[in-house]
C-alpha cells in the first residue's frame, strides 16, 4: 500500500476524530497559558546535515524540514515499519483569546526508539551504559522510520501526528544528564513569532514509564527556571492505549501561541 493511501486512511478515521480527543476541559486549562519555549537543540534537519536524507516530497526544491508528512512510522518506498511504541500526538493551536490559529505549520523532529537521531551531529556516545541497569544501550538508526515531519492546522486549528516514542540518550555523561524521550516542535503562523518547544511523555501504558519520569524530574531543560508550572506542566503529555486491539498510544498537546 502506498503511503499516499495511508496518509489519506490516517487522517480519515484520524483527524477526524479529533473534536473528541482534545476535550473541552483540556482546552479550559490550557486557555490563558501560553505554550513556554524550549531550545531548538542541534538536531534540526537542515540540509546537508541528516545522515539519510528522507525527502519524500518528489518536488526537490522543497527545504528537507518540510519534504515529509506527519506518519513517521514509515518512509514512503521503503518496506518495513518504525520500531518502538507507535503514538499519535494530537491537539489544536490557539491564540491568547483561545482562538483556533488556521493554517499554521507545524515542524517536528525527534531520535529514533534506540535515542538515535538522523543527523551527522549525533555521533557521541552511540553505546552508553543504562544508568540504572547497568545494560549497554546501543543507539542505532531506524532506516524505516522518518525522524520529521510536517503537517497544517485545520479550520479548527488541529493537527495529527503518528510516530514513535523516541528512547532517551545521555546530554552529559559526567553530570549523569541523560534527555528523557522528547519530541521538538516548530510551529510557524502568520502574525505570531515563531515558536519552538518540545513536548514529553507520561502514562503507565509507556515502556519504562517510572524511569522516564525520573528523568523529567531531573532534566535542566524541562525543568528551566524561565517556564511556569503551569506551563512546564503543559509540555508533559498523557498517553495511553487507544484500545485492547489498537495498542497505539495517543495524546494531546495543545498549544497556545501569543502575538
Amino acid at each position: 500500500m502506498s503511503k499516499i493511501v495511508n496518509r489519506r486512511t490516517f487522517f480519515r478515521f484520524g483527524a477526524g476524530a479529533l473534536g473528541t480527543l482534545v476535550a473541552s476541559q483540556s482546552l479550559a486549562q490550557a486557555c490563558g497559558v501560553d505554550t513556554g519555549g524550549q531550545p531548538l537543540g542541534p538536531f534540526f534537519p537542515r540540509p546537508g546535515t541528516p545522515i539519510d536524507p528522507i525527502h519524500e516530497d518528489p518536488d526537490t526544491s522543497t527545504p528537507i524540514y518540510l519534504a515529509n508528512d506527519n506518519d513517521l512510522t514509515f518512509v514512503r518506498g521503503r518496506l518495513g515499519t518504525a520500531l518502538g511504541q507507535w503514538v499519535e500526538v494530537k491537539g489544536q493551536v490557539t491564540d491568547g483569546d483561545c482562538k483556533p490559529v488556521v493554517g499554521a505549520t507545524i515542524i517536528i523532529w525527534q531520535a529514533s526508539a534506540s535515542g538515535r537521531y538522523n543527523h551527522k551531529g549525533d555521533a557521541a556516545n552511540e553505546d552508553f551504559e543504562h544508568p540504572v541497569t547497568g545494560d549497554i544501550v546501543q543507539r542505532t538508526h531506524d532506516k524505516n522510520f522518518q525522524y520529521w515531519g510536517q503537517a497544517t492546522t485545520n479550520a479548527q486549528g488541529e493537527y495529527v501526528f503518528k510516530t514513535i516514542v523516541p528512547g532517551f540518550y545521555p546530554a552529559d555523561l559526567s553530570t549523569a544528564w541523560y534527555r528523557p524521550p522528547h519530541i521538538h516542535f516548530l510551529i510557524s503562523a502568520t502574525g505570531f513569532p515563531q515558536l519552538v518547544t518540545q513536548m514529553y511523555f507520561r502514562g503507565k501504558d509507556i515502556a519504562n514509564n517510572d524511569f522516564i519520569q525520573d528523568l523529567n524530574g531531573k532534566d535542566l531543560i524541562l525543568q528551566s527556571e524561565e517556564l511556569t508550572p503551569l506551563q512546564r506542566e503543559s509540555l508533559v503529555v498523557d498517553f495511553k492505549t487507544k484500545s485492547l486491539l489498537d495498542k497505539t498510544l495517543e495524546g494531546t498537546f495543545n498549544i497556545q501561541i501569543k502575538k
